[in-house]
C-alpha cells in the first residue's frame, strides 16, 4: 500500500467506495465522476502504477470482462469501452465504461467525468452490477487462467523489436 494513493486507501477500507467486485487480488468499484451510468474502475489490490505492471495480467483483464458483462446485463448497456490510463491516479486501473445508444459520447469516450450521481443512485447502480457478477464468474469445472511467475511471463524480443522500442523511448 502507498500512503498517498486513494485507490490503496479504498483497498484498505480507509475510504468508502461503491464496490461491485472484490477477491484476494482485485477490486472493482464505481467511478465517483462517471461519464456513463455504471462506469467502474477495476484495480489490483497490490499497488502498481501501470496496467502492464500488474501481476497476472490476464486474470486482471478477465475480472474487467466479468464486470463489463455484469454491467451490460444489469444496466442494459449496448456495449462497453475498456480504457486504461494512469496519470490521474497513479495506481493501475481499467475503466469499464458501459455505453448506451445515443449516449452523446464519441466512439472513444472522453475521460472528463460527468456529474456525480447522488449516493442512493450510486448504491442502486452498484447493487445491480454486484448482483449480476456471479452469473459471469468462471464455473468450478471450467479451467481458470493459470497464474504465472514473473520469470514465465518474460517476453522474447527480436533485435528489430528492441531497436523500435528504443526509438520510441528516445533512447536512439
Amino acid at each position: 500500500m502507498t500512503d498517498d494513493c486513494i485507490f490503496c486507501k479504498i483497498v484498505a477500507k480507509q475510504v468508502p467506495s461503491f464496490t461491485v467486485y472484490e477477491d484476494e487480488k482485485f477490486m472493482a468499484f464505481l467511478d465517483i465522476h462517471p461519464n456513463s451510468k455504471g462506469h467502474t474502475l477495476v484495480i489490483p489490490k497490490e499497488h502498481t502504477q501501470w496496467t502492464w505492471e500488474v501481476p497476472n495480467f490476464g486474470v486482471y483483464w478477465e475480472v474487467a470482462k466479468i464486470v463489463a458483462l455484469a454491467a451490460m446485463k444489469s444496466l442494459d448497456a449496448k456495449w462497453v469501452n475498456f480504457l486504461t490510463a494512469g496519470l490521474g491516479v497513479p495506481h493501475s486501473h481499467i475503466h469499464v465504461v458501459p455505453r448506451f445508444e445515443n449516449d452523446g459520447q464519441p466512439e472513444f469516450p472522453t475521460m472528463i467525468g460527468g456529474k456525480t450521481p447522488d449516493e442512493n443512485e450510486m448504491k442502486e447502480i452498484a447493487e445491480k452490477i454486484r448482483v449480476a457478477i456471479p452469473e459471469f464468474l468462471p464455473k468450478k469445472e471450467e479451467s481458470k487462467v493459470e497464474e504465472t511467475t514473473e520469470e514465465e511471463t518474460k517476453i522474447q524480443l527480436s533485435k528489430e523489436d528492441i531497436a523500435w522500442l528504443k526509438r520510441q523511448a528516445g533512447l536512439e
